[in-house]
């Protein structure tokens, strides 16, 4: 029998073909994870806008049954000369469909130290919660004024925050856990939302549209002990539910963070995010619109210790010297300003 030979070999990848498949392979991948990481972060973005339009949407119906925004902060029975101010997202809660959480709150007791606050304290709310700030989901606070038996406390955070003004007196964006005159900071605001205000739409001369309301301030980038301490969703302290736009979104990123006389306290107090490029704000007409970190604002002063460059501190309090920026407009209710739409 003649044994049946092929004529030809079979024809296989040479090494170098191989090399070809997984180069172009690479490259895809190099092509594609960038746009799946930008398609993930768009659709965190856009969960941001809408958790920012529901509170919003929360504050425009608690105005429709109370006639006025709830107070930036406020204090209690127990502590009304302390630091220890309830803040304006416990009054919210009725309209987020969290009735339950508002009547569990006892409101004559401070939001720590009371086991009858235990459970409001710790509680988590997704909407206050930014997708792009993953570190936000849980708290435990320890903070050095709290004392025995009861110096531990499991804290639920935010990423949201009211807008207080452009400053507050005396200047907390320097340091906002120094000893404070609160009688002080009670008297001044030039935003909605600030210690002990009372503001109703008739109040925001400016417009709702060229108002702030809620902007946003990141947790994730904070020092450890500064976690312990801040973004604490019931309290209506600056740093925990109420901001300043006394510098530009973003202002005290971790590169530069340094370069102010106290970094971390500037950061605490200013608006920032996750989301490349700027933050999300919420407006006083149930708008959110993305704010850049570019736009016309005061600038960090390395003359004046790094202060911001519209303001000096005389006496201990801010004083401005210079026309607002851009931003700091958009954080006042009623300092007749002339924004364009285009600014911002």
């Amino acid at each position: 029998m003649k044994s049946i030979r092929s004529g030809q070999r079979k024809k296989a990848f040479t090494l170098i073909e191989l090399l070809v498949v997984i180069a172009i392979i690479a490259v895809l991948i190099s092509l594609l994870l960038p746009a799946v990481q930008s398609a993930r972060e768009a659709a965190r973005r856009a969960q941001c806008t809408n958790n920012l339009k529901q509170l919003g949407l929360a504050m425009h119906n608690y105005m429709d049954a109370n006639g006025a925004m709830p107070m930036g902060g406020y204090f209690n029975d127990k502590s009304p000369t302390l630091p220890w101010m309830h803040g304006p997202l416990i009054g919210l809660c009725p309209f987020m469909e969290q009735g339950n959480i508002y009547n569990a709150f006892n409101a004559s007791l401070r939001y720590f130290q009371y086991a009858e606050n235990d459970t409001v304290m710790a509680f988590k709310l997704a909407t206050l919660n930014c997708p792009s700030d993953p570190e936000i989901n849980e708290g435990n606070g320890a903070y050095s004024q709290f004392a025995a038996p009861r110096p531990s406390y499991k804290v639920g955070l935010t990423s949201y925050r009211g807008i207080a003004g452009p400053w507050t007196n005396p200047p907390r964006g320097v340091n906002p856990s120094a000893t404070a005159n609160w009688s002080a900071l009670r008297a001044n605001g030039l935003g909605v939302l600030y210690m002990t205000s009372d503001t109703s739409i008739a109040s925001i001369s400016d417009g709702t549209s060229n108002t702030m309301l809620f902007g946003e301030g990141v947790y994730g980038r904070l020092s450890q002990s500064d976690k312990n301490c801040w973004h604490w969703w019931m309290a209506g302290n600056y740093g925990d539910t109420l901001q300043t736009n006394t510098y530009a979104p973003n202002i005290n990123s971790s590169s530069n963070l340094a370069v102010f006389p106290n970094g971390a306290a500037t950061f605490i107090i200013s608006a920032s995010s996750n989301h490349p490029g700027g933050a999300n704000f919420a407006f006083c007409d149930g708008s959110v619109r993305f704010v850049k970190n570019t736009i016309q604002s005061w600038q960090p002063d390395p003359a004046n210790n790094y202060l911001p460059s519209g303001l000096t501190i005389v006496n201990g309090i801010y004083v401005p010297t210079k026309p607002y920026g851009v931003y700091q407009a958009l954080s006042t209710r009623a300092g007749a300003e002339v924004i364009s739409a285009e600014a911002f």
